[in-house]
């Protein structure tokens, strides 16, 4: 396995400063060239050499990770495939496939090719056989609300095990999902002891959610979603509602989940009375991992998903799609995240 040169763009954003933490001890990269709009200094990560954007062209890597906003990334993406750099994208510029992003991102897209050609990086949804092995490639990472939601629904929805009309999703994420950018709604006088809604039925992430569903399960869905800020840093926590088909038995959601997730070292699920701590996001807050837990009373399925939204759902997925990319374990580089708590 080769060593690989990569670049951070967007590095002093709070999941680019995750990314480096990560790179920054992943046994197989050589090098990681950080680039920010204002100058900066990681000197106490000696993997990382700073530098501002204007030599982002300049760039020797094999991969670049784009921890941008979407308008950024559309800028961006194409320049460094043309120059023969595979990207993970972190913002939401590429992840939709027929849903308008003038509605949901407020942009028109001007690189219908290379959204053509993007994977969707749902991992471990995205299958090895989906990614291109010859040329640069171009990932999509998912949404952390997406992540989480995605997570929880896709085993029992690709199963058949509920109605599909049935479904509602209530997800809440700490601040730190809005980015670094100061805004007052995010200041800690107005987040401190409350639960605020926000964008209810319309989140951005939605679209992707149901396409997502369409691709790996054939089913389209249109379910109720509410998302509102946690007042904490970091962490999402997601429940999905759904009634069960006729006759669906606690062993087939169990066996869903571990047909789905048995071999996969960074998801952890199990019945809520077997592992209710699950539940708690200081037990997945630092970590790469996904915890599901899920509870079934009489026909009504109760889902419950918890993950670090700087790590699972942003900067560690998008290492688990680095090296899916090159071929290497997927949870290469991760296993010493853990808890913060």
């Amino acid at each position: 396995m080769t060593p690989k040169r990569i670049a951070v763009v967007g590095a002093r954003g709070y999941s680019g400063l995750e990314l480096i933490r990560i790179l920054n001890h992943h046994p197989l990269i050589q090098k990681v060239s950080a680039f920010a709009t204002q100058n900066f200094n990681f000197s106490h990560w000696p993997k990382v050499d700073c530098h501002t954007m204007e030599h982002l062209p300049e760039a020797d890597a094999d991969l670049v990770f784009l921890a941008t906003p979407a308008e950024t990334s559309l800028e961006l993406a194409p320049q460094c495939l043309k120059r023969g750099q595979s990207v993970v994208d972190l913002s939401g510029a590429f992840r939709l496939k027929t849903h308008s992003y003038a509605e949901h991102y407020r942009f028109e897209h001007t690189s219908p090719e290379w959204l053509k050609e993007a994977r969707y990086g749902l991992q471990p949804w995205l299958q090895d056989h989906s990614i291109p092995t010859s040329g640069p490639v171009l990932i999509a990472n998912p949404g952390c609300y997406a992540t989480a939601i995605l997570t929880a629904l896709l085993p029992v929805l690709k199963d058949k095990l509920i109605q599909p009309n049935s479904i509602v999703i209530d997800a809440k994420s700490g601040t730190t999902g809005a980015g670094k950018k100061a805004v007052e709604s995010q200041l800690f006088a107005e987040v401190d002891q409350d639960c605020l809604p926000y964008r209810i039925g319309r989140h951005q992430h939605l679209p992707e959610i149901q396409e997502a569903c369409l691709a790996w399960s054939a089913i389209q869905i249109d379910p109720f979603m509410s998302t509102s800020l946690l007042p904490v840093r970091r962490g999402i926590t997601a429940a999905v509602y759904a009634r069960v088909q006729s006759g669906v038995s606690p062993k087939q959601i169990e066996d869903s989940f571990r047909q789905a997730y048995v071999d996969q070292p960074l998801i952890r699920f199990a019945a809520i009375e077997d592992q209710a701590d699950l539940l708690s996001l200081r037990k997945v807050v630092g970590t790469a991992r996904v915890h599901l837990a899920y509870q079934l009373m009489g026909d009504k399925l109760y889902l419950y998903s918890a993950l670090d939204n700087l790590l699972k759902g942003a900067a560690s997925q998008a290492v688990e799609n680095m090296n899916r990319i090159f071929d290497w374990s997927g949870h290469l580089g991760l296993e010493h995240l853990e808890a913060l708590a």
